[in-house]
């Protein structure tokens, strides 16, 4: 079977291109940005790089102020003579200080915003990619480290881009004014911070290659966690007293996978240190051409000043932007995760035009000679199976575990293409399908069906949100269901939440919560209903009276009903028996009593527990 190529396993992370992926991602960065605000962008760019010119133009100024005090003692300079000088000082100062309040407040806003886009892209795609990818783990993997950092990184990688500017303004001016005076300062802080942008690097590659490969044991660790914490597992892990058995394994993953980092930690520690020295080192060396020139009087007051100032600043304007390239170097390198997680190829293509099924009912659903197998597996789920189901027609399917009727479905609502043979919807091919226009046909009601957390109405009016909800269609559905009996029973009637996840929530049982699914399917009002163990958290009573009804509420839609429950299936018009991914046996309850086959056998062997 074909693995896709994004799914494939990688021993370590890649390695080859690291810069031209630094550029790709950045530049995905800042588009990423410029979505979620272009305004933003454009004035945090401006106003870092103003921000920016504050500072060389003190150091100048303050260097000019020196020089007039000491002028004035051998001309006779007034204060009113240095005042220009201090009024520009203190608007240069009040400036930058406001610029930086101002930027400080608007940062953590843009930062956020820019957050908010990448998690809403990274859930839509999340949300939409198709089921084939999470068949396999290492997909999961690739998942875990694309989520990871996507709730930072996308926003800090903004911030440091922008900062970049400003640095660079700094630099700039700062480098003139130590040029005029000798180029071998500029050289001196040049040198220091590539130096350190070197070393750091080294430091990232290190910590990529850490958190790629710790990802397995951190996602087995968090799921460990998960287990401890949900409330859906209590029951059983109390039942069982598994705690300290959990805790037991979360604990060792948790101690060995902190001894790794702290080692990965240890050898950043140095290298930081390191990369101190030799900045501590040459900012030394400025300060000894300083005095050697100062004491020889080659330089004035003003100009050691100058010199001690733009020094300082160009020297930790350098390594701020060393600093940032390193930032920018490691969010680019783990966001690369989060960006070729958004550019997957989908597995289920969308025609290039896709035909559009005709309004009204349904006529048919067939499957003509289908062969399938999941991603990874050699033994087929369906294995050459043919059946159609007509319109108005309610038709069952049986089967042991594993025999392919759940199959079936991801196939009619192409969560999965076929490898061999047809799937038709209508006698369309549902390849020739755009997949959630097929899917808006669909009405499921799935075994592992989801329990939202929400109020009743919305429980049931996600069968079909789009569009005016009414109430009187939310009610119906409830009857048709039979659960308008939980409005009643509950305190704010529709308005009312389900679960205890939420204050004020009512916790409802496994039966009252499949009785909401199923008036979901009714609400949703679509072409063909799937039921996939419809009732199985019912009472029998209200088992019963469900499969009664639901041939009357099917009113020419087509019903496909999957149970193991062999005295309810037997209202369908037809039962079709799955066995080794194919239909073995297909007619009536009577028919196939009469036939002796697999089908009566199994039933007896139901009946038999009931005498």
């Amino acid at each position: 079977m074909f693995e896709p190529e994004e799914t494939k396993r990688n021993e370590s992370p890649p390695s080859k291109g690291r810069s031209r992926r630094v550029w790709k991602n950045l530049k995905k960065g800042l588009e990423l940005a410029w979505t979620a605000s272009p305004s933003s962008l454009v004035k945090f760019s401006l106003l870092g790089m103003i921000g920016a010119a504050m500072n060389p133009l003190a150091v100048y100024l303050g260097a000019k102020l020196v020089d007039g005090i000491a002028q004035a003692r051998v001309q006779a300079l007034q204060f009113e003579d240095l005042l220009p000088i201090i009024i520009g000082l203190w608007l240069g100062a009040t400036a930058q200080r406001a610029f930086g309040a101002y930027m400080g407040y608007g940062r953590n806003l843009f930062v956020r915003r820019v957050e908010l886009e990448a998690e809403r892209r990274l859930l839509m795609q999340a949300s939409k990619i198709d089921l084939g990818h999470f068949d396999n783990s290492n997909w999961h993997d690739r998942l875990s480290r694309a989520k990871r950092d996507v709730s930072w990184r996308p926003g800090d990688l903004t911030w440091s881009v922008l900062g970049l500017s400003g640095n660079i303004i700094t630099i700039l001016l700062m480098a003139s004014l130590l040029a005029s005076l000798h180029y071998l300062l500029v050289v001196l802080a040049l040198a220091a911070s590539v130096l350190s942008l070197i070393l750091e690097r080294r430091v990232t590659a290190k910590m990529y290659e850490f958190f790629y490969k710790e990802t397995p044991e951190e996602r087995e660790r968090q799921y460990l966690g998960d287990l401890l914490v949900q409330p859906r597992n209590t029951k059983e892990i109390r039942a069982y007293v598994l705690s300290d058995y959990l805790l037991g394994r979360h604990g060792n993953l948790s101690e060995n996978l902190f001894q790794q980092r702290a080692q990965m930690f240890k050898a950043g520690t140095r290298v930081s240190m390191l990369t101190g020295l030799v900045t501590g080192t040459t900012l030394a060396l400025a300060y000894v051409f300083v005095g050697l020139e100062g004491i020889a009087g080659s330089i004035d007051p003003g100009g050691v000043v100058l010199v001690i100032g733009a020094f300082t600043s160009v020297s930790g304007s350098l390594a701020m932007m060393s600093s940032t390239f390193v930032a920018v170097d490691q969010h680019t390198t783990f966001l690369d995760d989060f960006f070729s997680f958004l550019s997957v190829e989908p597995l289920v293509h969308i025609p290039p035009a896709p035909r559009v099924l005709p309004a009204g009912r349904i006529e048919s659903v067939e499957f003509d000679n289908v062969m399938f197998s999941y991603p990874g597996m050699t033994e087929p789920a369906v294995a050459g199976l043919n059946l159609s189901v007509r319109k108005g027609e309610m038709i069952a399917l049986v089967g042991e575990n594993g025999a392919g009727k759940s199959t079936l479905v991801k196939l009619l609502l192409r969560f999965y293409d076929v490898q061999h043979g047809a799937v038709r919807i209508g006698g369309v091919d549902v390849k020739e399908l755009n997949p959630e226009a097929l899917r808006d046909r669909f009405g499921v009601l799935f075994q592992d069906f989801v329990s939202y957390e929400l109020s009743v109405r919305e429980n049931v009016m996600i069968g079909r949100p789009n569009g005016d909800v009414e109430d009187e269609r939310v009610m119906e559905a409830l009857k048709n269901s039979r659960s308008e009996w939980l409005v009643k029973k509950l305190t704010k009637g529709l308005d009312s939440k389900v679960g205890r996840l939420f204050e004020g929530g009512h916790d409802l049982s496994g039966g009252e919560w499949q009785r909401l699914a199923l008036a979901r399917l009714m609400y949703r009002d679509a072409d063909i209903w799937i039921l996939d163990e419809p009732t199985s958290s019912l009472d029998p009573e209200a088992e019963a009276g469900i499969f009664a009804e639901l041939k009357e509420n099917l009113k020419g839609r087509i019903g496909i009903i999957i149970s193991h429950r062999f005295s309810t299936v037997r209202i369908a018009d037809r039962i079709a028996v799955i066995d080794g991914g194919k239909v073995t046996e297909l007619g009536t309850h009577s028919e196939l009593l009469a036939a002796k086959g697999r089908y009566a056998r199994l039933f007896e062997i139901q009946a038999a527990g009931y005498r």
